[in-house]
């Protein structure tokens, strides 16, 4: 095992090999510490921004810049080794690169649910946004009745009885109404986390890439950690960073307590429920619809196929947001976090809205996800301060390209935080 780094970098998920590819591209050496067995497993990086109106702080214009194709390929293409396409492209494409596919982002509202007081003001929200998009030159568009809802993923052509058997939903043309902006994005995220784990593994002598590794503590002049049943310590001649997820929660705050520093917290930890539905229409793939606490869109990797129709609907579905004691117990209440809220707001949107008469779910998966005040620069605060600087970096999930954007920020950090050798 290395004796000594310049640089430790602990966490799961793409950012401590995000940090690799930067503090490497400098010429130091990397020591890379991930508690899990594989780096994604935690699952943390959302392939888009939800641009959810009931989120803690509703959505800001930095938010939907962010999401514009040039923003989104600034942010990722300076750590990644190969290619990153655009969707749609012009000209000669890899289709097997990680692709940047810009939609159409519809938020629509079904008015015989306007009843309900957090519906009201969720949409109140999305219009707040257009009169600022539009202020911004960013082209939002208002949509009515049978417009808004055939443009919606999934919606039903076909004629006759809507919604279930026993619960008839209303036709749409005077039931729906929607406002979109054309071009934010999404991300191939499998693609890119991927691409971006073999290129690390590349450059790196394995020894220096370390799953499952666990007992990781702070030294006077390093890290000592347990991997393989052994002990092992790499004295660190500039610092740690540590990229903080759900996972990490127990770790940060035993550390915190330990050197008696009071640590920046979130405001909470909310679980996105990632569903994969089996459409009976076909998907239009250039736009991704907002529904209720729903982002819904055509599930596909890489470029959508021009061949055959997509039937698979991704369905993302904002949860509660709960205490920070409560990622703590992610693990613990994993078999727990599917409720009849979730079932009912599924039912809401294929039987009721989009006039689906039955739906099947391919899968279901949970991803624990911090939520941060919104601030114009990452967050990060200091467990140690001696011969190295070790320091917990606020931004370590989240969409992909936010992620991104926070690592880059949190190296520049600190380099210029660090203490002179």
């Amino acid at each position: 095992m290395p004796s000594d780094s310049d640089v430790a970098l602990l966490g799961t998920g793409i950012a401590p090999l995000l940090a690799a590819s930067t503090f490497l591209a400098e010429g130091k050496s990397v020591l890379i510490l991930n508690p899990e067995w594989d780096f994604f497993s935690e699952n943390s990086e959302l392939s888009l921004d939800p641009l959810w109106p009931a989120a803690t702080q509703g959505i800001s214009l930095d938010q939907v810049r962010q999401s514009l194709p040039e923003n989104v390929l600034a942010n990722l293409r300076p750590h990644f080794p190969g290619a990153i396409e655009l969707w749609p492209a012009q000209g000669y494409q890899d289709r097997f690169a990680p692709h940047v596919r810009s939609r159409q982002r519809l938020w629509v509202q079904s008015l015989d649910h306007r009843q309900r007081t957090q519906r009201v003001q969720d949409w109140q929200e999305i219009e707040d946004l257009y009169l600022r998009s539009a202020d911004a030159g960013f082209n939002p568009q208002s949509l009515d009745g049978a417009v808004a809802y055939h443009r919606f993923p999934g919606s039903s052509n076909t004629q006759g009885t809507r919604g279930s058997h026993s619960n008839p939903a209303p036709e749409p043309s005077l039931q729906t109404k929607g406002i979109s902006l054309p071009k934010l994005c999404d991300v191939d995220v499998p693609r890119y986390r991927n691409g971006l784990r073999e290129f690390i593994r590349d450059r790196m002598d394995s020894e220096r890439v370390v799953t499952n590794a666990s007992q990781i503590e702070l030294t006077a002049d390093g890290v000592r950690y347990r991997s393989g049943g052994t002990s092992h310590t790499s004295l660190l001649r500039e610092g740690l960073m540590v990229f903080w997820t759900p996972r990490l929660t127990k770790w940060v705050l035993a550390q915190s307590r330990k050197y008696e520093v009071v640590p920046k917290l979130p405001r909470g930890v909310r679980t996105w429920e990632d569903w994969s539905l089996v459409s009976r229409e076909a998907i239009d793939p250039t736009i991704v619809g907002s529904f209720e606490n729903m982002v819904a869109w055509a599930e596909t990797e890489g470029a959508p196929s021009s061949d055959a129709p997509i039937k698979s609907l991704a369905v993302l579905r904002a949860g509660a947001l709960a205490s920070l004691k409560s990622a703590e117990q992610v693990s613990a209440e994993a078999s727990t976090w599917a409720s009849g809220d979730s079932f009912r707001g599924l039912s809401r949107l294929c039987h009721d809205f989009l006039g689906w008469e039955n739906y099947t779910v391919r899968s279901v998966r949970p991803r624990s996800i911090f939520e941060w005040d919104q601030t114009p620069k990452v967050e990060s605060f200091s467990l140690l301060q001696g011969s190295y600087s070790a320091r917990v970096v606020c931004a370590g999930d989240g969409p992909i390209f936010h992620v991104a954007r926070a690592v880059r920020e949190a190296c520049q950090q600190f380099e210029s935080l660090r203490i002179p050798q």
